[in-house]
């Protein structure tokens, strides 16, 4: 089975729930190869970096990086102008490799996670790509 490379961008409520669900999963299968998580109190940075996963507060510079080599970009920023610049970058280094999840698909992944509380919704009116 092919390993898949994961840059996270948000380790909030909903991120942080991914990254823990990630990095307990077999690192031959599923590896977080960067975290873009401004906010350096948030405890996962520093799990992170103790994980040898190093965070870039800016996500252009994970993007600069790793290039091609990721395949997934799990935004949980919940903010449009994020994805939006996240597809611009990749459209301009001609990156037609690496997939930025759509937040209806993170919707349908925390929905599997086990345990997983309802999401409040009232500032996500538009859940799409």
């Amino acid at each position: 089975m092919r390993k898949i490379t994961i840059v996270m961008v948000g380790l909030g409520r909903i991120g942080g729930k991914f990254y823990q669900q990630f990095t307990s999963m077999n690192s031959g299968q599923v590896e977080i190869i960067g975290i873009s998580e401004p906010n350096m109190d948030n405890p996962l940075v520093e799990d992170a970096l103790g994980r040898g996963i190093p965070n870039f507060p800016d996500f252009e510079e994970a993007l600069n990086k790793f290039g091609s080599n990721i395949d997934i970009i799990m935004d949980t920023s919940n903010r449009p102008e994020i994805k939006q610049a996240l597809r611009k970058q990749l459209q301009a280094t001609d990156n037609h490799h690496t997939v930025v999840v759509p937040m209806v698909v993170d919707y349908l992944m925390w929905y599997l996670l086990p345990g997983a509380e309802d999401i409040p919704q009232a500032h996500h009116e538009n859940i799409g790509y």
